[in-house]
């Protein structure tokens, strides 16, 4: 059954249990079994024989996939692939495996097929990017030349091994195994439903991310401008859905209606796609080097230092009391989630400014920054990026800038956990607010002008922490750990108070706060 005709939850059973079928640029595709006979993607002056295509069309019913690829054997001819279909839906899909003696006739087989599919040229693509979409045809979704992660990071059989032989300190190889499983990457597509095995979405290009978020910017602009109602703006938004899922291949793809749902599925997606490509690219195929302590390697490549912080000392007793003041239970159905810190990790990093350099700038702040895992060795080895555009909603409010909040219970809204894998990270960051603070609550018509200024815009949230319960930490950095009381701003779209600066030079990561959500008032069975 194809996985949009499936109830979310075989879905997400399907998805979780299925194995990558294509890993990156050099993969040959698993279905084809060609791979357990040497096969190699073949290469022609510099170019590799390996296309991915996408086409998503709502109106009429489509959305399907398309594999090309030609593979050279050892001791045998070159092998021509092709494979059209469904997510999900392998007994439908159009397949094709056929040997080719004449090298020549193969090429020219593939180059055919490419236009076809696509209403395109082969090579000025392939050279030079160069593509015009098409009515009805396939759009090429640019891979990378690596290993998604779904593929190269370890898997559970592998983790307990990789984590024995590690020669970090037991806590922070813990960490790493997390961050090296493939199961927060796994989760996050499947969540995002950008899940398909046949597509490596965690080793797209860096081309095709640029296309991806032009698309995205030149649409925003457009709605934000639009005149047009009813029906006309309907086909507007519908017209926009059809182009971002033929881009960001979706197994349950549908059509955008407003800011929130753009936030949610497209801009928040994109960014998320985008960390685990980095973090594909920093863990690489771990699968067969496992006893040659592969996380301790991981651990140097990501080149920031991460420590443990005794639970006897100020500094964790401060998190702790910062996390229960402005902590609030997560509301979901009739469940009512609490929070538990398991441990907390003092961190430098490399990349973004140092603790020292920030500590010299005006008005800081210790806030929280709320993040998946499988964004998180991203943050770790690059900084802190600014959001990827500017919506009228929380998160996206104030423009392209770095976000942070003086509420934890704002921060856990991201960690995207569940019922089985309650365990997320919450960010600690030291803020510098720099020397002019505005002040907004609503969303401003242009955040243009904040983004060029580089001032600080605190966006005045419904509840704020008590200032009379702020304390000093050191360097004269201010920790707004009071409890939540309602604010002057009941107005508010801003549940809690959000921090924006569009410098990421203002913003230095300091701690990583280990979290476990937890069901409220649960009754254990005795045999749990």
């Amino acid at each position: 059954i194809p996985w949009d005709k499936q109830v979310p939850e075989e879905h997400a059973i399907e998805s979780l249990s299925a194995e990558l079928k294509l890993y990156g640029k050099r993969g040959v595709y698993k279905d084809t079994r060609l791979q357990e006979q040497g096969g190699q993607i073949f290469e022609e002056d510099g170019i590799l024989y390996n296309c991915v295509f996408s086409l998503c069309d709502q109106g009429g019913a489509i959305n399907e996939y398309c594999i090309m690829q030609l593979v050279k054997v050892p001791d045998s001819n070159l092998h021509l692939y092709y494979k059209k279909g469904r997510v999900g839906d392998d007994p439908n899909a159009e397949e094709r495996l056929e040997e080719w003696k004449d090298v020549d006739g193969a090429v020219k087989e593939f180059v055919r097929l490419f236009e076809e599919v696509t209403g395109n040229e082969f090579e000025p693509w392939e050279r030079e990017k160069k593509f015009q979409k098409k009515p009805l045809k396939f759009y090429p979704i640019d891979i990378d030349d690596g290993v998604d992660v779904r593929c190269g990071g370890l898997g559970l059989r592998q983790l307990g091994v990789a984590a024995a032989h590690c020669k970090l300190e037991p806590m922070v190889a813990n960490f790493m195994k997390v961050l090296c499983s493939q199961e927060i990457y796994k989760y996050a597509l499947m969540e995002m439903d950008l899940d398909a095995p046949d597509l490596p979405m965690g080793m797209l290009s860096n081309v095709h991310l640029r296309r991806c978020e032009e698309v995205l910017q030149e649409f925003i602009e457009k709605v934000k401008s639009m005149k047009e109602s009813g029906p006309k703006a309907e086909a507007v938004w519908s017209d926009f859905s059809q182009r971002w899922f033929t881009l960001m291949h979706s197994s349950r793809p549908f059509i955008f209606r407003d800011y929130q749902e753009l936030a949610d599925h497209a801009a928040a997606s994109f960014e998320c796609v985008r960390d685990i490509i980095v973090a594909s690219h920093m863990i690489g195929h771990m699968g067969d080097d496992t006893l040659d302590d592969p996380l301790s390697d991981r651990y140097k490549k990501i080149g920031c230092s991460i420590s443990p912080l005794d639970k006897d000392s100020k500094d964790y007793k401060m998190i702790l009391n910062y996390v229960e003041k402005t902590y609030e239970p997560v509301k979901l159905a009739d469940i009512e989630y609490g929070i538990s810190v398991e441990n907390i990790f003092n961190v430098e990093t490399k990349e973004g400014p140092s603790f020292d350099e920030v500590k010299k700038l005006p008005n800081k702040r210790l806030l929280w920054c709320g993040t998946r895992s499988s964004n998180l060795l991203r943050h770790l080895h690059k900084g802190f990026l600014p959001a990827s555009c500017s919506l009228p909603v929380p998160g996206y409010m104030f423009g392209k800038g770095i976000v942070c909040s003086d509420a934890a219970a704002e921060a856990a809204r991201y960690g995207f956990t569940a019922v089985d894998r309650p365990e997320g990270f919450l960010v600690l960051a030291v803020f510098s607010q720099g020397e002019e603070i505005v002040e907004l609550k609503n969303p401003p018509e242009d955040t243009k002008p904040l983004e060029e200024k580089k001032v600080c815009v605190k966006g005045l949230g419904r509840k704020k922490p008590d200032e009379s319960e702020y304390i000093d930490w050191k360097d004269d950095i201010k920790v707004p750990c009071g409890r939540l009381i309602p604010s002057e701003h009941q107005d508010s779209p801003l549940e809690y108070n959000e921090y924006t600066v569009y410098d990421p030079r203002q913003v230095s990561m300091r701690f990583l706060v280990g979290v476990k959500f937890e069901e409220k008032d649960a009754v254990m069975d005795a045999q749990d």
